[in-house]
């Protein structure tokens, strides 16, 4: 079944259900403490390979059994090519590590209702104003063997003045043809691809909502931010 089917479902569902009851409430949630999952990734290379631009990006929770019962991030997409920002490879050896900051485009994020934010509505959703990766890979004779990424993103929430603000840190697990439970592929349609990507583990993720009207962003999530440096 495609994405954008069972997201259709989804809001089909929600008009059926009464009018809304409560907006997101104003927080920090964060794995770090169990307020929330860790969870998984995948990044399809629709664009052609690793790193090219129209590849897109899937992450969902992960409870050990299901995918996606908690919160979801999908389909934001490479807009630009990847920008190394740190050269430490060794001109000799090629080893080393290399760090690339990526910046995507578009993207659109769905929280459970009965999550820790949850104040009457089943389900939340809004859409990415921004989603950036900082990407360290670690080179070996001149082969990326690993790589970790730190992600950051900031959206508003649908029929509310709220916004959302995320940071999470993910590693890799493998490349090549869609694996079990991981995340579907997804093409810059917003729809489940068969062709071949990446997938990792999402080990850490931290939320902050907040009312879009106070013109700020809590004050603490500069040290929030520290935890994932």
């Amino acid at each position: 079944m495609k994405l954008v089917t069972t997201l259709f479902t989804l809001a089909l569902v929600a008009v059926s259900l009464p009018a809304l009851a409560g907006s997101p409430l104003e927080g920090e949630y964060t794995s770090l403490t169990g307020d929330m999952l860790a969870g998984r990734f995948s990044e399809s290379w629709f664009g052609g390979g690793q790193g090219q631009i129209g590849n897109v990006v899937h992450a969902q929770s992960w409870n050990g059994s299901f995918l996606g019962s908690e919160w979801s991030i999908y389909c934001p997409v490479l807009a630009e090519t990847p920008e190394l920002i740190n050269d430490g490879v060794d001109p000799v050896s090629g080893n080393g590590m290399r760090e690339y900051r990526s910046v995507y485009a578009g993207g659109l994020f769905w929280l459970d209702g009965a999550g820790a934010w949850g104040s009457g509505d089943p389900v939340y959703t809004g859409t990415l104003d921004y989603y950036i990766h900082h990407t360290t890979f670690i080179f070996y004779n001149w082969v990326p063997i690993a790589y970790t990424t730190n992600a950051d993103f900031a959206g508003q929430f649908d029929g509310y003045c709220m916004c959302i603000l995320g940071i999470a840190n993910a590693a890799s697990v493998g490349q090549g043809a869609q694996p079990a439970d991981y995340p579907m592929f997804l093409d810059d349609n917003c729809e489940d691809w068969t062709g071949q990507g990446e997938w990792g583990m999402v080990a850490d993720v931290t939320l902050s909502i907040f009312d879009c009207a106070s013109g700020a962003e809590p004050t603490t999530w500069g040290s929030i931010k520290t935890l994932y440096r």
